[in-house]
């Protein structure tokens, strides 16, 4: 059983013009956001958000309406484009029956209502690894240029240049799926960016980025589809091993 504490008390009223990626799910109860990051919303809302990829994560209370919380674990589960999100059951017992049950629907973990919250953002983030998992090795991003992950460390030939990490994180998504069109939700996952940031966060990422690699010749690989997201294109053929360490032991 997880340790426990009091319930935190309540926060500010969400933001209406910004979308979180961590959603709670309260099923008619009233009770304060169990973080400060995280969204209340209805199921049906909350549902639609796992599905467009705006949230990559939901808590839920399983407690006063245990039927239709379980039911709503399942409509996620079964939904292509939500099945991988990651869901939280906030029950009264962990070690009881309802917790039981909402695994059983396909909960990823069952957390205790009386909850310490630092555990709380330590199971979130460990859960977070499956849905973005973090760069390892390097990759060929075009002709004489690699991206390091151990470093963050951009190489055009005998020039190299330390990423800042939400910029190298940007890249490597890109990189890592040449002429692939991320949408800007699932690039907001994997930057990362904060729940509350500006609806432009991306946007200015995004131009901060080609403004590194101008001088270096690359920026025109990265390309904005309006609309759609973004893509890195234009990768030449490489030797052999040089488009990711992942496939070296």
């Amino acid at each position: 059983m997880l340790p426990t504490a009091p319930a935190p008390e309540g926060v500010d009223a969400d933001r209406t013009d910004t979308k979180h990626s961590v959603l709670y799910v309260g099923f008619g109860h009233g009770a304060p956001r169990p973080l400060d990051n995280s969204q209340s919303a209805d199921p049906d809302t909350a549902l639609r958000q796992l599905v467009d990829g705006s949230s990559w994560a939901a808590m839920l209370r399983c407690a006063e309406q245990a039927r239709a919380a379980t039911d709503w674990i399942m409509r996620v589960r079964h939904h292509p484009a939500s099945s991988q999100a990651v869901l939280m059951a906030l029950v009264e017992d962990p070690g009881g029956p309802m917790a039981l049950q909402a695994l059983r629907a396909g909960a990823d973990v069952v957390v205790g209502l009386r909850f310490v919250t630092p555990v709380l953002q330590a199971q979130l983030a460990r859960l977070r690894e499956r849905v973005a998992p973090a760069p390892a090795g390097w990759l060929g991003v075009a002709p004489g240029s690699t991206l390091d992950a151990q470093t963050r460390e951009l190489r055009c030939g005998e020039r190299r240049e330390a990423l800042q990490p939400q910029l190298f994180r940007l890249m490597w998504a890109l990189c890592e799926r040449p002429g692939r069109v991320l949408s800007a939700a699932s690039l907001r996952v994997a930057l990362d960016i904060p729940a509350r940031a500006d609806a432009q966060a991306l946007h200015t990422a995004v131009g901060r980025l080609r403004r590194v690699l101008r001088p270096h010749g690359l920026d025109g690989h990265l390309q904005t589809l309006h609309g759609s997201g973004y893509r890195w294109t234009g990768v030449a053929p490489c030797a052999p091993g040089i488009i990711s360490a992942r496939k070296h032991s």
